[in-house]
């Protein structure tokens, strides 16, 4: 922290959280349960910067008999931010928006156990979604209906199988049809083997699409796809810009629905207090919908866009292993290698179509495929690290967690159109250390304190991270 500069590192602003559950029980056959979350955050700046996040779910389930039962799901989310900037010489108001997005989603569903190792499961639901902005003219609106169907059964002693499929119906996107199947191979007690094949579809929601958002605490902001043009020529015009990252003509261009196929092979092993898994993937993504930056800010933060990544896979592998030494201590320990590439990108690589200039002989030569890092925001390795201590004499508990997190680049700073090994853009390898310690207190409440990224990292790059962060949260429980 350089004491030298004006400003804050931070913003102040405070947050707040409440959730609430309900459980109720109006016979042996028919229960209901209901959860509610609402999120607030109040930002001190030149103007206003408010955000709420509300979550409403209700489940109620009705035995109609022995072997039939019904789920009856109302799932609500509404998110809104509010921002009100204004010239601090002249109070000439510099932007105002309302950002006003709701999901309401419907669902029922119905099980049906057929036998002792045989289960069906099918469901239909709708999505509906709407969008307020006091930008927009009109209200605009989204309608998907969704129906699936889940068949799980042993056709011998040792093997699991699930077979299923969902299929959905869009107001803007093509109807698509994603099939899974999935078995477990149980060798013996202790080891299991397990394998997945399946495909997916994932439209672009609101916020893709629409959000304008700009984080006064930290100084990024995020946009949709459709408002980018819009949002890049406001903070050109306020001076708000260092650079852009792309071409002006790159912006805005449509974002398509995301399709992908993919592949899963696993082993597990447990054994008294000992549990590792090990699982290998490889997935093909058609419009994948991801994060990329589109411009650079005079803050030093990113401005951050969606668009889509036309023929990706990502390949690679998981393992998790854990160990409970007592009752009351756990430890775990977590590794993911991956890989992310374009497609089209190795087939230029392949076909010698890119070439760079080596910044330190400064000889221009073809570009190998060794030198092709993969996507933008992908790291090659995760590792995390935790441990669990519970004290029961003090009502407490302890929960150290430590993320670590290899180089990873933010986009392509020397033409090529990939990222490779020369980019600039690196972020370097870096880790995250977070604790949370929980205690009762009386009867009804729980006192909980969390302190967020201890080490007081700064990167930078994607994570935008503030320093320190200390929250103290008091739950209340009939």
């Amino acid at each position: 922290m350089d004491e030298s500069l004006p400003g804050n590192t931070v913003d102040p602003f405070e947050n707040y959280t409440f959730s609430s559950n309900l459980n109720y029980k109006f016979s042996e056959d028919l229960t209901t349960a209901i959860n509610y979350r609402l999120f607030y955050q109040d930002i001190d700046i030149a103007g206003e910067s408010e955000e709420w996040d509300t979550n409403f779910t209700s489940i109620t389930r009705h035995k109609w008999s022995p072997k039939l039962h019904a789920d009856y799901e109302v799932y609500f989310t509404q998110y809104k931010a509010n921002q009100l900037e204004f010239n601090p010489i002249n109070d000439e108001i510099l932007f105002n928006s309302d950002f006003n997005q709701r999901l309401f989603r419907p669902e029922v569903r119905l099980t049906y156990d057929i036998s002792s190792n045989q289960e069906m499961i099918a469901g239909i639901g709708s999505n509906f979604e709407f969008l307020d902005r006091n930008l927009f003219e009109n209200e605009v609106s989204f309608y998907s209906q969704y129906i699936y169907a889940q068949h799980s059964f042993s056709p011998l002693q040792q093997v699991d199988v699930i077979l299923g499929g969902r299929f959905d119906v869009h107001s803007e996107y093509d109807s698509q049809f994603s099939p899974k199947a999935s078995a477990i191979y149980k060798l013996n007690d202790q080891i299991s083997i397990k394998s997945s094949v399946g495909s997916g579809f994932k439209a672009p929601d609101f916020r893709q699409l629409y959000l304008d958002f700009t984080n006064s605490a930290v100084g990024y902001t995020v946009v949709g796809n459709r408002v980018e043009e819009a949002v890049v020529e406001r903070l050109q015009n306020s001076d708000q810009l260092l650079s852009l990252t792309l071409d002006l003509e790159d912006l805005g261009q449509p974002l398509d629905a995301e399709s992908s196929t993919g592949i899963n092979l696993g082993l597990s092993y447990q054994k008294n207090k000992f549990d590792f898994s090990l699982n290998a993937f490889r997935n093909d993504i058609q419009n994948l919908i991801d994060t990329r930056i589109i411009a650079r800010k005079t803050n030093g933060q990113n401005v951050f866009g969606y668009v889509n990544r036309d023929n990706i896979y990502t390949t690679g592998a998981e393992t998790d292993l854990s160990y409970t030494f007592t009752e009351n201590l756990k430890l775990s320990v977590g590794y993911q290698l991956l890989y992310a590439f374009d497609k089209e990108a190795e087939d230029r690589i392949d076909e010698g179509d890119v070439f760079i200039r080596d910044p330190e002989t400064l000889i221009t030569r073809r570009l190998e495929r060794s030198d092709y890092f993969g996507l933008p925001n992908r790291s090659r390795h995760l590792a995390n690290f935790k441990i669990y201590y519970n004290i029961p004499e003090w009502k407490a508990f302890v929960n150290l967690r430590l993320n670590y997190r290899s180089k990873y680049a933010l986009f392509d700073t020397n033409g090529t159109g990939l990222i490779d090994n020369y980019d600039d853009s690196f972020v370097d390898g870096f880790s995250l250390l977070n604790l949370t310690l929980s205690k009762s207190l009386f009867k009804n409440y729980k006192f909980q304190l969390v302190g967020e990224n201890i080490l007081n990292n700064e990167q930078t790059g994607l994570l935008n991270l503030p320093g320190i962060r200390i929250t103290g949260k008091i739950q209340f429980q009939l």
